[in-house]
């Protein structure tokens, strides 16, 4: 601690020593010259650059060809289901077969073609045509004629659906319009179709007692204005027809 103390005391001497040189210095000159040191400044200066951008936009301009869409509507154009529902055959009017009971059959073409415009009741078969059986009945649709009997070629001892006729000779084209057979020949059909439709068909003119007509076969044949290819088809005929 002494040393530390010694070593302290010799340092004031020597700082004391010092000061007074300086003053004693002082006092002998007659001027003096001070010496000041500018030093560098130390601010910052922050400059502030400001970017200014100029942005160009481009327009682009895209021209969509124009589509017209046509839609065509759905034909509204319903077939008559009767001209699909009764095909004339040699078997009988769509579903309803010779030898059917006839109120069955009256009702089921009344389902189609709506009430007879005519129904002779039960009568006495020859004031109508040389029809056997006691009894016959017609029922008729405009140009389109049921037989009903008691004795035919199909049954006989009791009430059936044995024939039809389906056009007049006078009334082409009176309803009910569109009738055909199962291989599509109808009222105005050519002989040209009725030979493509029925190969075997013969067509006979003619004679004193009937007038031109087509024949398939005991059960399918029909009635025509002519023999020529362009002749055409006014009536025909299913079934018996007792000479009517």
């Amino acid at each position: 601690m002494m040393v530390v103390m010694n070593r302290r005391l010799r340092a004031l001497l020597a700082v004391g020593g010092l000061v007074l040189a300086g003053c004693a210095s002082s006092d002998d000159d007659t001027s003096s010259t001070i010496d000041v040191t500018i030093l560098p400044s130390t601010s910052t200066t922050t400059t502030t650059s400001t970017s200014t951008t100029t942005s160009t936009t481009s327009t682009t301009t895209t021209t969509t060809p124009t589509t017209t869409t046509t839609t065509v509507a759905p034909s509204t154009t319903v077939a008559d289901p009767a001209t699909t529902e009764l095909l004339l055959s040699g078997d009988g009017i769509g579903t309803a077969g010779f030898g059917a009971d006839p109120d069955g059959v009256v009702a089921y073409i009344d389902s189609y073609l709506g009430p007879p415009s005519n129904d002779t009741g039960w009568i006495d078969p020859l004031t109508i045509g040389l029809c056997s059986g006691d009894e016959l009945r017609q029922v008729s649709w405009g140009v389109l004629t049921l037989l009903f009997g008691d004795v035919s070629e199909v049954v006989e001892g009791r009430r059936h659906f044995f024939g039809y006729a389906y056009g007049e000779q006078d009334s082409i084209g009176s309803a009910p319009i569109g009738l055909q057979t199962t291989r599509g020949v109808m009222i105005g059909s050519r002989v040209i179709d009725v030979r493509a439709a029925y190969p075997a068909a013969t067509i006979n003119p003619e004679d004193d007692f009937t007038p031109p007509f087509f024949f398939v076969n005991d059960s399918l044949r029909g009635f025509l204005t002519g023999v020529a290819d362009d002749a055409t088809v006014t009536a025909i005929l299913g079934g018996g027809d007792c000479g009517i």
